[in-house]
């Protein structure tokens, strides 16, 4: 079709290689991403009855 093929290699003719993340980084995001849920699910758990109209945001 449009292409020569995939090379002998096996990583295709593809003209970029993008790098493995380092171990640190992908704990950093791990660690970033756990925090950013945990603050979403905090504040659901808090504010999520005055948004469905449960209680006033003065009963606090």
């Amino acid at each position: 079709m449009a292409g020569h093929g995939p090379s002998p290699g096996g990583h295709g003719a593809h003209p970029i290689h993008i790098h493995p993340a380092r171990p640190f980084y992908r704990f950093a995001a791990t660690g970033l991403g756990a925090a950013m849920w945990f603050f979403l699910f905090y504040r659901a758990r808090h504010d999520m009855p005055v948004l469905l109209g449960w209680r006033h945001p003065w009963e606090h």
